[in-house]
């Protein structure tokens, strides 16, 4: 019998963002990979959809509402996680949007704090949350999302790529403070990927997609990316997922980029 290493059975894992886009693909992907998984966001409707497409695949998923911008919030989650496995060995800081748009230097202080909140300190509560009781588990695997923008220009998206710069440097951070109770800290950081949010630039007054528009956007970030198309969501999942997995046992403070090659640092 093969020992899979890549495999998740037993564990339980944590998913923030997971009604839509790379949140859902994630949580779907560490579900199929063997690990009960609590589905939380904001959005109960697409949580509780997340969870139960899960269960409709064999797995064991659990929903919750979740505003990640609250401490207490983020405790009561993993608590009841918690009690219902015994364990928590994952965590996927997946949730967070871009919230303000335009120059850093005019941008009003509130929506400022409003993309910190959501695209860094979230993540901070996050891994105060489930922490200790990794720790008491004999270890686990913390993955933060950050973005392509923290490679690139990110002219107007101040409130969410200064963020995500953030989120490096806490995974190194974290990454020194809990290497010694076997606790792993990685970042996946996406590029250009098809989601939600991608679509927020294509979409008509009604809400549906304009495809023109939309082959248009992605045939002119596709022309810079050396794969030469956008990534897809499941793609995201599968690192996250790696990272999570035994297969990644000596890898942490590492920033793993899914994108294309079209960022290819030193």
């Amino acid at each position: 019998m093969s020992n899979n290493i890549f495999g998740l059975d037993g564990r339980t894992a944590l998913v923030t963002g997971a009604g839509n886009g790379i949140g859902r693909a994630t949580a779907i992907e560490l579900a199929a990979a063997g690990a009960v998984v609590g589905c939380a966001d904001i959005d109960d409707e697409s949580c509780r959809s997340c969870a139960d497409e899960i269960t409709a695949k064999g797995g064991t998923a659990f929903s919750y509402t979740l505003d990640v911008r609250s401490q207490a919030g983020f405790e009561s989650v993993a608590s009841n996680l918690f009690l219902r496995t015994g364990r928590i060995d994952v965590l996927a800081n997946v949730a967070g949007a871009i919230t303000a748009r335009g120059p850093l230097l005019s941008m009003r202080d509130d929506e400022f704090d409003h993309g910190l909140t959501l695209n860094l300190k979230s993540l901070v509560y996050g891994c105060r949350a489930v922490g200790n009781a990794m720790i008491s588990g004999g270890g686990g695997s913390i993955v933060n999302i950050s973005s392509g923008t923290v490679d690139g220009r990110a002219p107007d998206l101040g409130a969410y790529s200064i963020p995500k710069a953030g989120v490096l440097q806490l995974t190194r951070t974290l990454a020194m403070e809990l290497g010694g109770d076997r606790v792993r800290v990685n970042t996946v950081s996406p590029g250009y990927i098809s989601t939600s949010m991608t679509a927020a630039h294509y979409r008509n007054p009604d809400g549906t997609v304009n495809q023109e528009q939309q082959n248009t956007i992605d045939g002119e970030h596709s022309a810079e990316i050396p794969l030469g198309r956008p990534g897809r969501a499941s793609e995201v999942a599968a690192a996250v997922t790696f990272l999570a997995s035994d297969a990644a046992s000596y890898i942490t403070g590492q920033i793993l980029r899914v994108n294309g090659g079209l960022a290819m640092p030193l």
